[in-house]
């Protein structure tokens, strides 16, 4: 069927423009297409609709124009039936269009004209209809000059993705820098050849790590910037938006201190792809690598610590409930002014026998017997028992040596990713050879991915080692600031001692009734000669107790109400350092001879 138009009615057109570069914004790209589209309108008798459909500085080589830009909209909007049946699309040239392969894009113009939208090209004044789509003069003509566009985009790609491994290659060889991008604490130096500090900024980085170790979140960090007037670092720049910069922002601060950047680190990334080189002293050091691990979260949630008021909780985040591991123990102010506590299990909002007993309980019926979920305890009993044993340990006993003939994880990663690297070198020289490209290829990419996946393993691995042997180094230095933390008193005393708790303490699992069941790693193992299930274990069954891991280490303690202690090891391995039993404290010696009870 053929669609005829009136006369003395105008076909009703829309421009397209486009530019990918933000550089070509400050040109006279956008105008020059407007005035010619305006031009070739009034020649023949258009009508130019209000609407503009434009994608400034949108690459057409990847086809962001389409899957997300103003092609894309205008797609979606003749599907929605918005664009009425005889309008026309006027573009430039195809390179406005798209700049895919030849065939995608013109199957993409053939999506647009079977709609019932025309498009004209400006460059040669052609309408592409439904008539003409199919003509072999029409189809070669268009696919040349999109294989054209496509072409000169895959050369420039080239040319930049040369320039850039070469500069990439010289940054790590120590002869040059990649770009002027750095933190805002640094900058380019005179002879472009290197980075220097900004020594006013330096100082408030110095700052901020000083807050950090004594606790502060990063909110009251940045309040304290905010208070103190420390001018922001992009007060000096010109945004268009200068309430912007008016002040420090809290997330801004946490990824400030996450940075690699402080110890002179650069991690080099391709776009869309995370190659994980690291480039050691590429930019000057303002810490050092100790300083470094001591201010890092494990979490954000852990690095917020709760409120800053009063610190109430020195443990925020750190608390688990025993019976469920993955469930936390929530930390409940139910009178602020008499400093009533408590720690309640996160796991009683899902658990259906306290769901059932708190029904029964609404209804005025008569209620089951309190679950385990349910079980709460006093927060300052929790924190006083606890400062009591923490100031008798040794922190020491919570590092023990590894086994230097035991093969780090990291050694393993590193002799699989050489004997991949190695398969991934022979595929290439044998598609040199002109081996099956096909299978090659699929080998080819296989390896890639592989590769992908142990440099990631190989980055978590390696930030693993450098958090646990800043934990051996110095805990020394802890140990003696934790003691000094315990016996003081104030606001400042307590989030410092937070803030302690959260560096060398991975998780605690508080077990308010007790072990209702010996864990599955400890069953049958011996202390001693003395079987850990007989001695330690049953005798104590509803005595409330925790278990503490430390940051860095294989090792856990298990404290008892009754003050016993035993030191865990991975794979099992338990050694029990005293017993207290009622009425007669008990100290265990070393026992050879298997079977023999305990004195």
């Amino acid at each position: 069927m053929n669609t005829s138009f009136d006369s003395f009615v105008k076909r009703n057109c829309y421009s397209y423009t486009r530019f990918s570069s933000a550089a070509q914004a400050e040109g006279d790209s956008y105008r020059r297409q407007m005035e010619k589209t305006e031009e070739f309108c009034r020649r023949h008798d258009l009508h130019l609709n209000e609407t503009r459909y434009a994608d400034l500085g949108v690459s057409g080589w990847t086809g962001d124009n389409i899957e997300k830009g103003a092609l894309g909209d205008f797609i979606a909007a003749l599907k929605a039936g918005k664009i009425p049946k005889g309008s026309v699309l006027i573009v430039e040239n195809w390179d406005r269009f798209s700049r895919l392969k030849p065939m995608d894009a013109y199957t993409r113009l053939g999506g647009i004209i079977n709609a019932g939208v025309d498009v004209v090209t400006l460059e040669d004044g052609k309408f592409h209809t439904a008539e003409n789509y199919n003509e072999f003069t029409t189809l070669i003509t268009s696919l040349v000059i999109m294989e054209r566009a496509n072409e000169e985009s895959a050369r420039k790609s080239r040319l930049v993705s040369a320039a850039c491994e070469q500069k990439r290659k010289l940054a790590m060889a120590g002869k040059g820098i990649i770009n002027g991008n750095c933190p805002p604490w640094l900058k380019v130096n005179a002879e472009k050849t290197g980075f220097e500090v900004r020594p006013e900024r330096v100082v408030t980085v110095h700052r901020i790590i000083q807050m950090m170790k004594q606790g502060k979140g990063k909110r009251e960090i940045a309040r304290v910037l905010d208070m103190e007037k420390v001018p922001t670092w992009g007060s000096d720049k010109n945004y268009k938006d200068k309430k912007w910069a008016q002040r420090w922002r809290d997330n801004y601060i946490l990824e400030m201190v996450k940075s690699r950047a402080l110890v002179g680190e650069l991690k080099l990334q391709r776009r869309k792809r995370d190659e994980g080189a690291i480039v050691k002293n590429y930019y000057p050091a303002v810490i050092d690598e100790a300083t470094w691990q001591s201010i890092q979260p494990k979490k954000i949630k852990t690095f917020n610590a709760g409120p800053q008021g009063n610190v109430n909780n020195l443990f925020s985040g750190l608390i688990y409930d025993g019976n469920h591991p993955d469930y936390r123990m929530r930390f409940l102010m139910v009178n602020r002014e008499n400093g009533y506590a408590y720690l309640k299990s996160d796991y009683a909002t899902v658990d259906p026998l306290y769901l059932e007993r708190k029904r029964a309980i609404e209804r005025g019926e008569p209620a089951r017997p309190r679950p385990l979920s349910g079980e709460s305890m006093k927060y300052d009993d929790f924190e006083k028992h606890f400062i009591f044993h923490m100031s008798g340990l040794n922190l020491m006993d919570a590092m023990p040596e590894k086994p230097a003939a035991e093969p780090s994880r990291g050694a393993l990663l590193e002799n699989e990713k050489q004997e991949n690297d190695r398969a991934l070198t022979n595929l290439v020289k044998a598609l040199e050879k002109g081996d099956s490209s096909v299978v090659v290829m699929e080998q080819i990419h296989k390896r890639e991915g592989i590769a992908r996946r142990l440099a990631k393993e190989l980055a978590a691995v390696m930030e693993e080692n450098r958090r646990e042997q800043y934990a051996r180094d110095s805990l020394e230095a802890e140990q003696r600031r934790i003691v000094e933390l315990l016996v003081a008193d104030g606001r400042e005393a307590r989030l410092a001692l937070r803030a302690l708790f959260h560096r060398i303490i991975e998780r605690i699992d508080l077990y308010t009734s007790g072990l209702t069941e010996l864990p599955e790693r400890l069953k049958g193992v011996s202390v001693f000669g003395v079987n850990v299930k007989d001695e330690a274990w049953e005798e104590r069954a509803g005595v409330r107790c925790y278990c503490v891991k430390f940051v860095g280490s294989n090792r856990r303690i298990w404290v008892w109400w009754d003050k016993t202690q035993i030191w865990e090891e991975a794979g099992g391995k338990v050694e029990l350092q005293c017993l207290y039993r009622p009425n007669k404290q008990t100290q265990i010696r070393k026992r050879r001879t298997k079977g023999k009870k305990l004195k």
